[in-house]
């Protein structure tokens, strides 16, 4: 085991080993024969006093295991030669070339210091002073190492005779180690015969013992004839205590009241003895011997009042105890009780202290405490090897304070208390006062309350030092200081790094070690750093800041291939005075140490780049033109300077944070500076009417402008034909105004269709943002939130937003229009909602798609219809099952996709009631038509013409109705006329069946919403046309089951096919929707295929 203490060097164990080793076995036999040839020598001797001595020495060994034990080997400190070789070669390498450098450093001889060119050695010795120093130092040196090389020249060659000496050494402590075991032996006896002495019992007297045995008693031994007093009754202890109580108050409050010290005035009298009771200290019981109140008191008992101690005295502590109150009570009375009491107590509870103490340094602070037991007083040193602050020592001073003033006298304080005096570094701290407990002693707890104000100050001195720097006077960073009280030391503080990301300095209670959280490489290189400051008070904001560059510059280098910009990791290309030129010029009165980040986006010219400065004066970004490189041919610039133009990036203390969206904040302002001058060299170029000016980035902090190009509306958006205007140009304001947001992600990058993620950060495109202003808001109050994933609408200011994404270079104007004309189509259809009024609620209002529900009656329920607008060719209306105008769904997606699309929800309004009664028409004559009784049959020819077909079959043959529902208006209310079909060929027969029942049951009535006209009926759009086909199918249903008053005209036709009506051709012009809800027509709606 002792060869592997020695780092793998080889040690001389093996030396003349008999037993030990893997080869004991042979090492054993040789050396019994050994034994046995010695045996034989001794046998054959001349018969000398030699021979006759070895004879004299016993039997020899019959047994190898009965040899003595191998002598102990010394191998601490044994070293090997080739180390001790290397290292002082080494040493001597290094002491020369310092040497060397020393020289250097010494000033020249005079005449070449003067300037002598044509000084030239002569061959004479240089005895100047210069030159003697010089050579004094060299000799000096040179003389040191060749000592050094004398005594390892000796080493070397004692290390020829290596085993021997280490024998030599082996049999000297082994020798050395028998003699301090003598003398070892010798001192026990000497304590044992000591020891003795109180075992020693004097001899028996075996005479007296006899004689009590036999007779129980011994003659010679006199009595004295004492009689027992009789014993005291219950009632006269009673009597007794009362009567010394009496005379205790009598003697306490008349008597010796003046007498009695101040902490002894809490007193209570009981039992025949007094209490004195001094809170936090001891509890003391006296009682008197005699009615004279000039007597002394005398003691009873003691018990303290601090814990821990003990519950009571033992016995020979309470037997010291009373001799000496008593003595104090003799000579001084109460105040010689109270004082003698009082400086015991105080020398208890500093014992106390100290045994805690010398428990904690075994225990939870072993190591880390140095406890010094002094007179009345401990000395507690703590952090005993703390890595840092070295040289210096902390300690605290407990001890009992006299209490007295500058003049030797007592004040009204207790005479003495318990002091603590605080030794930080080397230096007592007397601003500072440190409470503690001194009725519940806790040493720990005072060590802990120390420990935290140690550490309180430590994390304090670096948090003013660093809240001093401009950096966190503009508060450019987070700077935490969290301070514990009491048992629970977890000060910490904090500092921002980079972002969310912080970095939290502690320190260890117990031995005083800087703990950095959280863990990383860097930040454990920080913390090793700190545990070797000299003084980290001082040294510790310097190395914070230092952390924070290279967390920073790590942190920058990683993440700069994902934010899209490129630092760079070789020499800055300007030189180290302009760098320090442009870093100082942002706080010329802060000479801070600082560190300098240059970093572009691989897209910009190669003359821009942006520089970062770090530093406790504060993080500063610049934008810095540097000059075109010179070509081969071309002559470099007289001062060699390629700085152009730098500039200060002006943002907020919340932008400087090294985050994603910082950079983004970043490059969009530093690349709307240079792409903005580009745009209007541009626009210069092709003649656009255009105007600039500046304004606040709406994502940039307020600081920041950034030009602002407005274009006319008129330019964008080409005039419509014919008389109608545009709504753009209507309701929106003249000017349309564009933003530059910056880059962002190609259209590939965000539908994840980019080839790979290193092509998907390459394709970057410009985002601009134009802003168009509506004059009346409340015509689109049903708009709310995104049109499209580039468009948005802000309804509480009536704003349409437009984000253009282009690759870089190109112009935002041909996007911008298509954007605009998307737009005005969709404000068409809004306004058509906005007139339709309340039984047209919108849900939903994109580009892409317009959702909303429709509905004329509280007691139906809404409808919702869905316009997609994803194809910009044709618009498809989309209903939900069970809708009634299914049934004219072509129709409708027919008028989506004409030139008054905008009529639609004035149609679905106007209907939608007759939709619903012709759906329970049919499903009233579905069961008619199931026993062949008659039918029903219903075409749309368009919008607002609709036939219906009844047939009714009897024995004598089969009756056609037709019926005619037209839109038409009377005044300034559309309505529905419903007459029989001019195609009918009864329809002018009196005598018909149809036109009797007719006229008797509907066109001669009136009802709700609906009036008879003789040869038709009116209805309303509403109630009203639903009340009158509900009329009328029931009219026609009563006439099933009534056979026909005459032959049909048609009966010749009966078991001929009756041809299916078809379509009727499409007619004139469709009627506004705007004449259908409000304003008279010149005349009567006409057919709408």
């Amino acid at each position: 085991m002792e060869n592997r203490l020695q780092n793998g060097v080889r040690t001389n164990h093996d030396r003349d080993t008999w037993t030990n080793g893997p080869k004991g076995g042979a090492a054993t036999a040789e050396r019994e024969e050994h034994l046995l040839k010695g045996k034989a020598k001794e046998k054959i001797g001349d018969g000398s006093a030699m021979d006759v001595d070895s004879d004299r020495q016993g039997p020899p060994v019959a047994n190898v295991d009965e040899l003595p034990d191998e002598l102990q080997h010394i191998t601490i400190g044994i070293l090997p030669l080739d180390l001790l070789l290397k290292r002082l070669a080494q040493f001597s390498h290094v002491t020369l070339q310092d040497q060397i450098l020393t020289l250097a450093s010494r000033p020249l001889p005079q005449n070449l210091a003067n300037g002598n060119a044509n000084y030239h050695a002569t061959g004479v010795e240089d005895t100047s002073p210069e030159s003697l120093e010089k050579k004094v130092l060299l000799l000096n040196t040179i003389q040191e190492l060749h000592t050094k090389w004398v005594k390892t020249l000796v080493i070397t060659e004692w290390s020829k005779k290596a085993d021997q000496v280490g024998k030599l050494i082996d049999l000297r402590s082994h020798l050395m180690s028998k003699l301090e075991l003598f003398n070892a032996t010798f001192f026990d006896m000497i304590r044992t015969k000591q020891d003795l002495l109180w075992a020693k019992v004097p001899s028996p007297d075996l005479k007296t013992a006899l004689e009590v045995l036999a007779n129980g008693e011994a003659s010679w031994m006199p009595d004295f004839g004492y009689l027992e007093p009789p014993p005291l009754s219950p009632a006269e202890k009673e009597a007794w205590l009362h009567e010394i109580n009496v005379y205790l108050s009598a003697r306490l409050g008349i008597h010796e009241w003046e007498k009695i010290p101040e902490p002894f005035r809490n007193y209570t009298i009981d039992s025949g003895r007094v209490t004195f009771r001094v809170e936090g200290e001891f509890e003391v019981d006296l009682t008197i011997g005699d009615e004279d109140f000039e007597t002394q008191f005398w003691f009873i008992d003691f018990r303290c009042l601090f814990s821990p101690a003990p519950s009571e005295l033992s016995g020979r502590a309470r037997a010291f105890m009373e001799l000496k109150v008593n003595e104090a009570l003799a000579t001084e009375g109460l105040l010689g009780c109270y004082k003698y009491l009082h400086e015991f107590t105080l020398t208890a509870k500093v014992g106390e202290f100290a045994r805690q103490a010398v428990e904690l340094s075994t225990a939870r602070w072993v190591d880390t405490l140095k406890i010094e037991r002094l007179d009345r007083a401990l000395s507690i040193q703590y952090w005993l090897n703390r890595p840092h602050s070295q040289g210096t020592k902390s300690w605290i001073i407990l001890g009992v304070n006299s209490g007295k003033g500058l003049d030797g006298g007592h004040g009204q304080t207790p005479p003495s208390h318990l002091t603590l005096r605080w030794f930080r570094d080397g230096k007592e701290v007397k601003d500072i006062e440190i409470q503690f407990d001194t009725e519940s002693i806790s040493t720990e707890n005072l060590l802990t309350t120390v420990v935290n104000r140690h550490i309180e100050y430590l994390l304090s001195s670096m948090h003013n030092k660093l809240l001093s720097k401009p950096r966190f006077t503009r508060q450019q960073a987070r700077l935490a200081l969290k301070i514990t009280e009491g048992e629970d030391v977890n000060s910490s503080l904090t500092m921002q790094l980079l972002d969310e990301e912080d970095v939290t300095v502690q320190v260890e209670p117990l031995t005083g070690t800087f703990v950095l959280l959280p863990r990383s490489a860097v930040v454990l290189d920080g913390q090793r750093k700190f545990n070797s400051m000299a003084n980290p008070a001082e040294d510790g904001p310097s190395g914070l800041e230092q952390l924070r560059w290279i967390y920073t510059m790590k942190d920058l280098h990683t993440r700069s291939k994902t934010v899209g910009w490129a630092v760079l990791l070789t020499r800055p290309p300007i030189s180290g005075d302009e760098v320090k030129s442009i870093a100082y010029s942002a706080t010329p009165s802060s000479r801070e140490p600082f560190q300098a980040v240059w970093m572009r986006i691989p897209e910009w010219d190669s003359r821009w780049f942006v520089m970062m400065s770090m530093s406790l004066g504060g993080d500063n970004w610049w934008l810095i033109e540097l000059s075109e490189l010179p070509s081969p041919g071309q002559r470099p610039a007289v001062s060699g300077s390629r700085l152009k133009s730098f500039t200060k990036l002006v943002m907020s203390p919340d932008q400087l944070r090294l985050s994603s969206s910082f950079f983004h904040n970043l490059a969009a302002h530093t690349s709307a500076v240079i792409s903005r001058i580009t745009e209007l060299r541009d626009a210069h170029k092709d003649g656009l009417r255009h105007s600039t000016h500046q304004t606040t980035g709406l994502r940039l902090p307020p600081e920041i402008r950034i030009p602002t190009l407005c274009v006319p509306l008129s330019e964008l958006v080409p005039a419509r034909p014919g008389s109608r205007p545009s709504p753009l140009t209507a309701w929106a304001n003249k000017v349309l105004a564009i933003d530059f947001k910056g880059l962002g992600p190609s259209e590939e990058v965000l539908t994840g269709h980019a080839d790979s993620l290193q092509r998907r950060e390459m394709r970057t495109v410009t985002i601009s943002e134009a802003r168009l202003s509506i004059r009346n808001p409340a015509r689109f109050r049903f708009i709310k939130g995104n049109l499209d994933r580039d468009i948005f609408y802000n309804p509480r200011i009536g704003q349409f937003t437009f984000r253009l994404r282009v690759p870089m270079g190109t112009s935002t104007i041909r996007l911008l229009a298509s954007r605009l004309q998307a737009l005005e189509r969709l404000l068409d259809f809004v306004e058509a909602i906005r007139r339709a009024g309340k039984d047209v609620v919108p849900e939903s209002v994109t580009l892409r798609e317009i959702v909303f529900t429709y509905g004329d009656t509280e007691g139906q329920r809404p409808w919702k219809a869905r316009l997609d607008l994803s194809r910009e060719q044709r618009i498809n209306v989309i209903l939900e099952k069970g809708n009634p105008h299914l049934r004219m769904i072509d129709h409708l997606r027919t008028l989506a996709n004409s030139a008054r699309f905008e009529d639609l929800p004035a149609w679905l309004i106007f209907t939608l009631p007759l939709c619903r009664a012709l759906e329970r028409l049919e499903d009233t004559w579905g069961n008619i038509a199931a026993p062949g009784h008659g039918s029903c049959y219903v075409f749309h020819n368009s919008l607002g013409w609709v036939g219906i077909r009844f047939v009714l079959s009897s024995p004598l043959g089969r009756r056609l109705l037709h019926l005619t529902i037209r839109a038409h208006k009377r005044g300034a209310k559309p309505m529905w006329h419903v007459t029989r079909s001019d195609c009918d060929p009864n329809a002018r027969n009196e005598n018909d069946d149809f036109n009797k029942v007719l006229k008797q049951r509907v066109w001669s009535t009136s009802g709700s919403g609906f009036k008879g006209l003789s040869t038709g009926a009116a209805a309303h759009p509403g109630q009203g046309i639903e009340n009158l086909i509900a009329l009328i199918g029931e009219s026609i249903l009563s006439m099933v089951s009534t056979p026909p008053s005459s032959r049909p005209q048609l009966q010749q036709q009966q078991q001929q096919p009756q041809p299916q009506p078809q379509p009727q051709p499409q007619m004139q012009q469709q009627p506004q929707p705007q004449q259908i809800m409000s304003g008279p027509q010149r005349g009567a709606w006409t057919q709408h295929s």
